[in-house]
């Protein structure tokens, strides 16, 4: 049985990332059920995201 909060894979498996204005390696989680990987800088508190793997179709209703 999975666990939502546990993330299928570990942060040192995801891409690293500076921020864009501070230069510093920005802190990194698994959101949306996986597929994005969200930045963070622990600096400037500037925010990233990430889609990791291919698009999905869209959801016919």
């Amino acid at each position: 049985m999975s666990n939502p909060s546990t993330p299928t894979a570990s942060a040192a498996t995801l891409p690293d990332r500076l921020c864009t204005w501070c230069k510093v390696p920005m802190k990194k989680r698994l959101v949306g059920g996986a597929q994005f990987v969200h930045y963070t800088c622990p600096k400037c508190v500037f925010q990233h995201t990430t889609r990791l793997g291919p698009k999905l179709p869209p959801v016919k209703h």
